[in-house]
C-alpha cells in the first residue's frame, strides 16, 4: 500500500514542533554505538534553559510508516488514530529519541533537565532538577556510557511513546528483557536491546517500542487519550 503524503506531512509537522530540533547539525562522529549519519547535534533553549541532545534522525516518512502500521495493525476502527499516535509521541518526548543528552521537559508545572541514554531517562548529574546548566557539562552528561548508568526514571520508558519494558517484551520475547532494571548487567542489556531494535525499526515497516505501546492501552487510545504512566 502506498504510503500517504498527507500522513508524511503530518509527520514532519509534529517533528517540528519539537523545540530540540530548532538548531540541529549532523554529528561529527560516531556516537556511542550511532552511526554518525543518523544522528543529529542540536541545542537549543526552553524559556532560560539551554538544552543539549544528540537525537536519532528519523524522517517523516519514517515516523508516519511506523503510526501508520501500528494503527492498521492494532487500532482498526479507531477513530483519528494517526493524528493522535503523533499527538502522543509529542506529549511524551516532544517527538524526540535523544541517544545522549538533555530533553527539557515540563514536570508537576516545574521544567526540569532530564538526561537520556539510548531514548531512556537515566539518573544523571542535574537530571531532574530544574535550572540552568552549562552546555559543556551537559556535554559530559550525554556522553555517559551505557555500563555506567546508574539508573532509570520512569522505569525504563523508551521514546517515542514512553514504552515500558514489559510492553515491548511480549512483542520480543527472543530478545529476554530484563524485567527489572536493577542491575548494572540489565540497565545495560536493556540499552543495548533498545539501540539495536531502534536501529532495525528505522529500515523496518514497523516500529516494535510502538506496537508494544499500542497494545498495552487499547481502551484508552480508543477513548482518544493518550495514556501516562497511571494507565495500566
Amino acid at each position: 500500500m502506498a504510503q500517504s503524503q498527507e500522513h508524511v506531512a503530518a509527520a514532519a509537522a509534529t517533528l517540528e514542533k519539537s523545540p530540540v530540533r530548532a538548531n540541529c547539525a549532523p554529528a561529527q562522529e560516531d556516537f556511542l554505538g550511532w552511526p554518525a549519519n543518523l544522528v543529529q547535534r542540536c541545542e537549543y533553549h526552553v524559556e532560560d534553559m539551554p538544552g543539549l541532545a544528540y537525537v536519532l534522525d528519523v524522517k517523516p516518512e519514517t515516523l508516519a510508516r511506523w503510526v501508520e502500521a501500528g494503527c492498521g495493525a492494532l487500532m482498526v476502527g479507531a477513530s483519528r488514530c494517526f493524528e493522535r499516535t503523533l499527538k502522543c509521541a509529542l506529549d511524551s518526548t516532544s517527538a524526540t529519541f535523544v541517544v545522549g543528552g538533555n530533553l527539557i521537559a515540563a514536570r508537576g508545572g516545574v521544567k526540569q533537565n532530564r538526561f537520556y541514554r539510548n531514548g531512556v531517562a537515566i539518573v544523571a548529574p542535574k537530571s531532574g532538577m530544574p535550572g540552568a546548566v552549562p552546555i559543556a557539562e551537559q556535554e559530559q552528561i550525554a556522553h555517559i556510557a551505557e555500563k555506567t548508568v546508574s539508573g532509570m526514571l520512569e522505569r525504563g520508558g523508551v521514546a517515542l511513546w514512553d514504552t515500558m519494558p514489559y510492553q515491548f517484551a511480549v512483542k520480543a520475547i527472543d530478545l529476554g528483557v530484563p524485567a527489572e532494571m536493577n542491575t548494572p548487567d540489565r540497565r545495560e542489556k536493556w540499552l543495548e536491546i533498545v539501540r539495536v531494535e531502534m536501529l532495525k525499526a528505522l529500515e523496518s515497516p514497523e516500529n516494535r517500542f510502538l506496537s508494544g505501546w499500542m497494545s498495552a492501552h487499547p481502551i484508552t487510545l480508543r477513548a482518544g487519550e493518550c495514556p501516562d504512566w497511571r494507565d495500566p
